[in-house]
This record gives structure tokens, sequence and C-alpha cells, in this order.
């Protein structure tokens, strides 16, 4: 039996987080698999009534950072806990706002690990609110140039965003989003609310880089897939859903308060890509 493990990072938002453990309970009653959930510092919705709910489960694993780690950190204390304690094979961070409906998601990505030994994968990441599938993405920033383009654009709307200008100056960088079909296995980057790690990546690594606070993780994981070589593969077959962004908004509301939040730490998660691209750090 294939040691599977999901990590689920929590933050404040309580009702999310139980939709998301309900959805993957027939997993560790049918698949035995198991699961840790990281409260990544919340304040006020801390996870003492999910363990109330869950105590009867041996399976189901609650850590507790003392402060909001970000993204990355929180993450990596569920992955740790995972490869170390668990002895994981599989470990699939997963954003607290997911469903899982498929039954048999796990047969899935198990026959697929035989099949192919990825290092790194995922699978359709269903919107809750268009139907459209999120994953993958094409790779962002193929060049140096066009990153700097997207911090100078991050600096513009962050300063404009204290007068409530960014909102009229974004229309001009939208585009509207479509859904995305590699052609080739190199030609994609991986949506990061699903994220699944196996083989190499797990001896290698102790989880996400961990110097960002929030954003462009897909882009640095992209970055040391090839880096070190690693096999990233995208599996149409298996899909979860997504409700988008569920804790952020509950925190940060959906004003000027989230939009500075998100250009603030955009602009931080660029200029650490830019460091990594540049070859002035090694990721």
């Amino acid at each position: 039996m294939m040691n599977i493990v999901f990590v689920v990072l929590h933050y404040e938002n309580l009702r999310d987080t139980k939709a998301c453990v309900e959805s993957l309970l027939k997993y560790v009653i049918n698949d035995k698999a198991r699961i840790v959930i990281v409260d990544n510092g919340s304040i006020y919705g801390k996870l003492d009534e999910i363990k109330k709910i869950y105590y009867e489960y041996d399976q189901i694993y609650f850590l507790k950072s003392e402060k909001n780690l970000g993204f990355a950190k929180g993450n990596n204390l569920g992955f740790l806990y995972a490869k170390h304690k668990l002895k994981a094979e599989i470990i699939i961070l997963c954003n607290n706002d997911l469903i899982f409906p498929q039954i048999d998601y796990i047969k899935i990505i198990k026959k697929h690990f035989e099949e192919d030994y990825f290092d790194v994968a995922g699978n359709q990441i269903i919107s809750i609110v268009d139907g459209k599938n999120q994953n993958p993405i094409p790779v962002q920033y193929a060049t140096k140039q066009q990153l700097f383009v997207r911090i100078i654009k991050y600096y513009i709307l962050y300063f404009f965003c204290f007068f409530n200008f960014d909102i009229m100056i974004q229309k001009f960088f939208s585009h509207e989003i479509i859904e995305y079909h590699p052609n080739k296995d190199d030609d994609f980057q991986l949506f990061g609310a699903c994220l699944i790690f196996a083989n190499r990546y797990i001896k290698e690594f102790d989880g996400l880089y961990d110097k960002t606070f929030m954003y462009n993780e897909e882009s640095i994981l992209k970055e040391r897939v090839k880096n070190h070589k690693l096999k990233m593969k995208y599996y149409e077959d298996a899909f979860v859903k997504h409700k988008e962004g569920a804790s952020t908004k509950e925190i940060y509301g959906e004003g000027k308060k989230k939009r500075k939040f998100y250009y603030k730490w955009n602009i931080d998660s660029c200029w650490k890509l830019w460091r990594i691209k540049t070859g002035k750090e090694e990721v």
C-alpha cells in the first residue's frame, strides 16, 4: 500500500477547511491515506473546532504555527512532517478551499506514478466560479525581460492603489483567462492550489522554496524542476474543485486592503524569482 499524505494549509477559514477535510475522508477510509492539517497562525479561526470533530481519526494530524508563515513555509511544516514522521511516498499539498469529489482520485494518481515515476505532478483544478480548468498554465516569465516588466507593473499598481486608481489601470493589463493545453512536457507550469510530490523531489527537498511569503511559488517550482532535471507531469483524468482565494478574501475582503496585499507580496516574490533567474541564488 503506497503511503500517501495530504497536507491542508489552514488559515482562519474553518468552514472551507472542514469542507476540504470532509471530501478527503473517503481516501482515509478506502485508501489508507493520511491528512496533515497545518494551522498557519490563525488568530480567530483556530483548529480547536475541527479537532473536536475528527478526534477519533488517528490518520488526521494537526500542526500549528504561532504566526502566519505565508504559503510556502506554512505548507513546508506539513511537508516536513509527512516526509520525516509519516514517511510519505507521495505528498499532496492542497489549499483548504479545495474539494476532492473523485472517488478514485488516489487510484488515478497511484497509477500514473507507477507508469511515469513523476517527481512533481498536477491535475485539473476546476474553478467553482466559472467552471474553467485553471491547471496547467503557460510558463510565466520565460525571459528575464518579461519578469522585469511584471515587476514594474506591480510597482505601478501598488502606488496607485493608495488612491484607488489601480482598478482603472488594471484594465489595461488584464486579459481573458483561457484554458491552456500544453503540447509537450516542458512548456507548462502547475497551478499551486494542488501540487503532488513524489520520488526524487521528496528525497531531495523539504518542501517548497521558502523565501517568499506568497505568490509565484509555481514559477519558482518550475525553475527548481528545470535546474534539477526533475520530471513534472500533468494529468487530465484527475480533478479537484476550487473556490478560489476564499481565505485571503475572508481576511482581507475584496477592497483596497486585499489589493495592496496582492501587489506587495507579488513584488517581493518577483524579486526573489529575479535572483534565481539571474543566477544570484540557487533553488
